[in-house]
């Protein structure tokens, strides 16, 4: 998979002084199709062993979770159809089926057949992609069943691509790793997706959100102790010759095609990182103003939209969301 430079939100610099008593430890590494930067302040002498811990279990969560990885456990899952599963992937799968009942469907784990048809599988291995089936129709995500104890049942002939949630459950794994390893100062980074610990001395984490498509930080939000992710159509996009037009990677179950490309974005903020990455996704295929009366149903969670509007942006934002603005 290739790696992503492009993220939607940047941490904004905390001055070295804030953080006094504590040494600040930083480690950037490529994963999940993007880089992971691993932000912390602590006083312990165990910091380097802790973070490293934290990006091995990263690593084997990607391994679990790739779609692009013939012998990830998601994959063996969709070529066996049933059977247990570890408890991450069936956490993962739950969290997935509760964000696709909040969405009314429009976060959607199952659209791997409309993704293949568009061409965003083109650097799957062809072993694994040709297994992928030709047809979906929207509410096939009903068909993948937890049948308790862990057990999965997957209906019909459905496929089940957990990119639209797997980075935000693997930044919540990490944190909490940081967390039960003594380190409470801490930022998570994963391409845009963002679990905010304590700051350096107490204060909160500044995140920059990004114009679409540009480097300009059209505001910042103060964050502590949530998750930040942000769903944008301009990420990763092909050009659809039957439409004629730019299309994103997010898929409109309804319509069973991807939404087009009009340089918007849907950021969540929220107390997990899985719950606000799924969430992201399916609001950008729901629209700003659905996606902002979803925000005010759900406890904890908050929204700021960008949408182009002539030559700039228009921001949309949900009752509580501008508390987190500077």
């Amino acid at each position: 998979m290739k790696l992503r430079f492009f993220s939607f939100l940047l941490v904004i610099s905390l001055c070295a002084g804030c953080a006094r008593g504590y040494v600040r430890y930083v480690r950037t590494i490529p994963l999940m199709g993007t880089f992971v930067e691993i932000k912390t302040y602590s006083d312990s002498s165990d910091i380097k062993k802790v973070v490293g811990g934290a990006i091995t279990l990263a690593g084997g969560l990607e391994k679990r979770f790739s779609a692009f990885d013939p012998a990830s456990e998601i994959n063996r899952l969709n070529s066996r159809r049933e059977g247990k599963v570890s408890p991450d992937l069936y956490e993962v799968l739950g969290v997935s089926g509760n964000t696709s009942r909040l969405t009314g469907g429009k976060f959607d784990i199952t659209v791997s057949p409309v993704l293949k048809k568009k061409g965003f599988y083109a650097s799957m291995p062809a072993v694994l992609k040709d297994r992928i089936p030709d047809s979906y129709a929207d509410g096939d995500w009903k068909k993948v069943v937890l049948a308790g104890n862990s057990e999965v049942v997957l209906g019909g002939d459905v496929w089940v691509d957990l990119s639209g949630i797997a980075k935000g459950y693997i930044v919540d794994r990490m944190a909490m790793f940081l967390e039960n390893g003594g380190v409470g100062r801490f930022l998570i980074n994963a391409g845009g997706d963002i679990f905010c610990g304590a700051g350096p001395d107490g204060r909160k984490w500044q995140i920059g959100l990004r114009e679409p498509g540009s480097g300009k930080v059209l505001l910042v939000i103060a964050v502590c102790r949530m998750a930040v992710a942000t769903s944008g159509d301009y990420e990763n996009w092909v050009f659809d010759e039957i439409p004629g037009r730019d299309v994103a990677h997010i898929v409109d179950p309804s319509a069973s095609a991807p939404i087009d490309k009009k340089m918007s974005s849907v950021t969540v903020i929220a107390p997990v990182c899985a719950r606000a990455d799924a969430l992201a996704t399916g609001m950008m295929a729901m629209g700003s103003k659905k996606a902002i009366d979803l925000a005010e149903t759900i406890d904890g969670v908050e929204v700021i939209t960008v949408d182009r509007d002539g030559e700039g942006y228009k921001m949309g934002y949900s009752s509580g969301a501008k508390e987190y603005v500077k």
